[in-house]
């Protein structure tokens, strides 16, 4: 038998604590695969960790694809009866909507602390086409999450105060007013000269055992004021298996939901 591979930095956490909560900064990058699954009926994807080798991945979250009015959506939770049912006893998460040509995606949480009415806007991503798009290569992609926000509170039965970290989501108006939100943009592929086409770096990703195959859908995202570490990154690796790889200020929720947007066919963008 194999060796099985030291256990990632991340393992310890519940599968909940990795959808719902920012991967915490010490943990450094957690690697995925999405996998669309091949049944009947509408698209499934499914997201897995991969926990490495000879160790047990665990399924993270589902998302099942429909359209409403010719309009992409896709409901995604902890099972395939929760995207279903859309209950939140069978773990459902939200779901992430379109417009109708695909340039602009909307992510939805339906948290436990929520009424049944009531949703947080957790992610905004556009698209657009660029030069190298009619050739397959890549496309612009701009993610706004909300910033996570202190709040100073008191111990019930000692006065010690302490900050904790919350999420409101986007506002009506978080257009107007990014003091709350936080911008991600796509890396600009270089040229490479030797294949006469343009690519991104996945040479990190490699190191690690995954093929990555030029297609319009692989992207990667950094913190605009940052520039050079991704924080979220997706590679195709088949037709219907895909790595992704994300780190802090994202959650698992919110990468998932990214990623599903770049999957997504659409008009707006050759793929």
């Amino acid at each position: 038998d194999e060796e099985a591979a030291p256990a990632s930095a991340w393992s310890t956490l519940g599968n909940r604590v990795l959808l719902l909560k920012p991967l915490p900064v010490d943990v450094g990058k957690c690697r995925c695969y999405i996998v669309r699954e091949h049944r009947d009926g509408p698209s499934v994807y499914s997201l897995y960790t991969d926990e490495g080798q000879g160790r047990q991945d665990r399924l993270l979250a589902v998302a099942r694809h429909r359209r409403r009015v010719g309009r992409s959506e896709f409901l995604i939770a902890q099972s395939t009866i929760g995207t279903v049912l859309q209950s939140q006893d069978e773990g459902y998460l939200g779901n992430l909507g379109a417009n109708l040509v695909g340039s602009r995606y909307q992510l939805w949480e339906q948290g436990d602390f929520l009424s049944a009415r009531q949703k947080v806007l957790q992610g905004v991503v556009t698209f657009e086409p660029t030069v190298t798009t009619l050739t397959g290569d890549s496309r612009k992609l701009k993610a706004f999450i909300p910033k996570y926000q202190s709040i100073q509170t008191n111990g019930s039965s000692i006065q010690v105060k302490r900050s904790l970290s919350f999420n409101f989501g986007l506002g009506k108006d978080w257009e107007e007013n990014m003091s709350n939100v936080k911008e991600l943009v796509s890396k600009t592929p270089r040229y490479n000269n030797l294949l006469k086409r343009y690519e991104l770096d996945f040479r990190e990703s490699s190191k690690m055992g995954a093929k990555i195959k030029t297609s319009v859908k692989n992207f990667q995202l950094t913190v605009e004021d940052q520039g050079k570490q991704a924080v979220l990154l997706l590679g195709k690796l088949s037709k219907s298996t895909y790595v992704m790889e994300y780190r802090f200020p994202l959650t698992g929720f919110q990468a998932f939901g990214i990623c599903l947007a770049s999957i997504d066919s659409k008009l707006c963008c050759t793929v």
